[in-house]
């Protein structure tokens, strides 16, 4: 991983093999980042995402072991249990003649070429909450 602090934020360089929300998460951690967003553009492999179902309570998770185009990734960091949590989303698009696209929850992920991250951390910390009508950590604003 590469870093350089930028006007308002870090741009952040993931190399090939690096766990994308392992090492993203660790950075929060290390720089002491308590709360903000960020968008990425690159390429990953065994990418894990999925949706939540809210009438089951759980979250259903899909792999996709070949390398694929992210189109668009977004998020943001809170707090969970006064640690960094990265909730993030992912549009990623085949790397063939068809460009088919899936798009969900971003669970995990390895960076198959390179992963161009923009992370933009705010001046106050962000909380998740357990809430129990839905059955997640939901923002605390």
């Amino acid at each position: 991983m590469d870093v350089r602090d930028v006007e308002l934020g870090f741009l952040i360089k993931l190399t090939k093999g690096e766990k994308v929300m392992v090492t993203l998460t660790d950075f929060c951690e290390r720089r002491g980042i308590k709360g903000g967003v960020l968008n990425a553009v690159g390429a990953v492999k065994n990418a894990e995402i999925g949706y939540y179902n809210l009438a089951k309570r759980e979250y259903f998770f899909k792999t996709f072991t070949e390398d694929r185009e992210v189109a668009s990734m977004s998020g943001n960091i809170a707090l969970v249990e006064g640690k960094p949590f990265i909730h993030a989303h992912v549009v990623l698009s085949a790397m063939d003649d068809s460009l088919s696209c899936v798009g969900a929850h971003l669970k995990e992920a390895e960076v198959a070429v390179t992963l161009e991250v923009y992370l933009t951390p705010f001046n106050v910390p962000l909380t998740r909450e357990h809430d129990d009508t839905i059955g997640l950590k939901l923002l605390k604003l």
